[in-house]
């Protein structure tokens, strides 16, 4: 019976997850062309589907959840009322700015805005709460501070695949520009502003503005749905989870909206990166009990990678590169292949309630 409701659940939210993501990017490029889902510079409530379908069927349809909302009433409710609202405004201004294509970036910086808020209101929301009450709604703070070396290691990890790519004939050393990030630079202090945007924008706040954009991925995949599979192998859940994620990604793959090109090759390497760093994501969790370093892992990959391809060395090929190609995916199997020795994966986890299995777990969602 556990097993049903368990297989039940899953199966609702990777349909409503993967109709309501892909629905959505197919109806802005049936109404807008093939550039639509390009201009909205990655502002579109794709990314967030996972959560917000994982926190619908929690609120409103699994009365089993510790978050459903006839009988959860502490404060950190209103952090996933808040990001339903977030979703509903990315809807509405993707929608909108279909209509008002002249007036792209406006609504590209709209949404930035309103990402970056919700950010500002989980802060807010957490300094009248207590760390308790985030516990209780799978929402652990306690241990971020273990996500450091997490952190850490995706900076190493690019720093390597830069040289690597440098000293192998695999890419270019980039030459100082005029600006970064669109500020106008200096000959004489570019290395120093260099470093020290990496540190505010790339490392911090890029990660930070944008959490509510990761949180949606977070969420749903290792949260929610890491949730509901780990009890029967933790390795194998984060495995699968990862592959379904990469799946996930294969429309933007198609595209050429994302690292990979859009073929057989590049959707192959595309699913063995996200099932291997999906592993990463997974243990992160593990590690910490929280969502949210997860998250901040997954914007700081995005903009440290974004960062030293711009800025450092760029890859002559994306994909027959280190980092995100080929041989950056052979280096992270060995990363993963390490961390499985880890005790954490053969480990109970004591958030779990024995009496109840259905609605317990590694976040105690």
């Amino acid at each position: 019976m556990i097993v049903h409701r368990r297989i039940y659940r899953i199966s609702l939210f990777l349909a409503g997850t993967f109709f309501l993501s892909w629905g959505f990017d197919w109806l802005l490029i049936k109404a807008g062309g093939p550039e639509a889902l390009k201009n909205t510079g990655g502002i579109t409530p794709g990314m967030l589907t996972p959560a917000f379908v994982a926190l619908i069927l929690q609120v409103f349809f699994f009365r089993d959840s510790k978050i459903y909302y006839k009988h959860y009433k502490e404060t950190p409710r209103w952090i996933f009322y808040s990001f339903f609202i977030l979703f509903i405004s990315l809807v509405v201004i993707n929608l909108v700015a279909l209509k008002h294509p002249d007036f792209n970036i406006l609504f590209i910086g709209l949404g930035s805005v309103l990402i970056a808020f919700w950010t500002l209101a989980v802060f807010i929301i957490r300094s009248q709460s207590s760390i308790e009450a985030f516990r209780r709604a799978g929402l652990n703070l306690d241990n971020i501070g273990k996500g450091i070396p997490f952190i850490i290691g995706i900076i190493i990890f690019f720093i390597i695949s830069a040289i690597l790519n440098l000293i192998l004939g695999l890419g270019d050393l980039q030459t100082r520009s005029a600006t970064i990030y669109g500020i106008p630079v200096g000959h004489s202090v570019y290395i120093p502003i260099l470093i020290i945007l990496f540190f505010v924008v790339a490392l911090l706040g890029g990660p930070l503005s944008s959490l509510g954009l990761y949180f949606g991925e977070e969420y749903g995949w290792r949260g929610f749905l890491y949730n509901e599979l780990f009890r029967y192998n933790k390795i194998c859940a984060a495995a699968l989870i990862g592959f379904i994620w990469g799946l996930w990604h294969i429309p933007l793959i198609m595209r050429g909206m994302h690292t990979y090109s859009p073929d057989i090759t590049g959707i192959i390497t595309g699913l063995v990166f996200f099932t291997l760093w999906g592993i990463i994501q997974s243990y992160s969790v593990l590690k910490t009990g929280s969502i949210w370093v997860a998250a901040f892992m997954h914007g700081s990959i995005n903009y440290i990678y974004s960062f030293s391809i711009t800025y450092f060395v760029h890859p002559y090929d994306n994909l027959y590169s280190f980092g995100l190609g080929v041989y950056g995916v052979i280096i992270l199997a060995i990363i993963v292949t390490s961390v499985f020795y880890d005790p954490v994966w053969e480990k109970q986890n004591n958030s779990i309630n024995h009496k109840d299995k259905t609605s317990q777990g590694i976040l105690t969602l």
